[in-house]
């Protein structure tokens, strides 16, 4: 997986506006005044009534989904992706540059499992291929770890990308994840350029 965020500087200017409560309201505010699809069906998120979980289009081809709490006026959970094309992955892969769950604990209930449903259901289903973003968290590691481990445990592809020099390796023991013995993620900034993949198909290997 890409390169670890290393400072809370640089935490804080990806994730800032959706961490403090003014903030997380304002922006839900914006977001009520864009146009949204909503996506709970595809998803197959059984919701409560007071919440909506919807796609909006960004700038530039990227969009973002959302599950907003229409009763407290805040976004419980957010994902932003952007579609790249790349002649390796032979597929438009949705890159995560941006995941993010509120640990206000009146959302706990409704976000628990969310972004499983989200990753499989609606952006693998749509896409055929996802990969990681290229900074992470701590969080943001631990997440990829458990869906590559569910994605192989129900017969999908792993690999490890490397987007400069399109070295592409497929993973089939998710050991060598956990522990990092293959080599996703580290400190080094070329870590920028090394992807996790997760793909429906077996991706050639030319």
């Amino acid at each position: 997986m890409p390169r670890n965020y290393i400072t809370q500087d640089k935490i804080d200017q990806e994730f800032g506006f959706l961490i403090t409560d003014k903030d997380n309201h304002a922006h839900y505010r914006k977001i009520l005044d864009q146009k949204r699809v909503d996506i709970h069906a595809q998803v197959g998120a059984m919701l409560p009534t007071t919440y909506e979980l919807s796609r909006i289009e960004l700038e530039n081809g990227n969009f973002a989904i959302v599950l907003l709490d229409h009763s407290s006026e805040r976004i419980a959970y957010y994902v932003k992706a952007s579609i790249w094309d790349d002649v390796v992955l032979n597929a438009s892969p949705v890159t995560q540059v941006l995941l993010w769950r509120t640990n206000d604990v009146i959302h706990e209930a409704v976000t628990t499992g969310l972004a499983r449903l989200i990753f499989f259901k609606y952006l693998l289903e749509s896409y055929n291929v996802v990969a990681s973003d290229s900074h992470q968290t701590t969080e943001g590691r631990d997440f990829w770890i458990r869906q590559t481990g569910f994605a192989l445990a129900t017969g999908l592809h792993v690999y490890r990308f490397h987007r400069v020099n399109c070295d592409l390796v497929k993973i089939e023991d998710h050991a060598i994840i956990r522990d990092n013995s293959c080599d996703l993620w580290g400190d080094d900034e070329d870590y920028c350029n090394v992807l996790a993949v997760i793909s429906k198909e077996a991706i050639p290997n030319s």
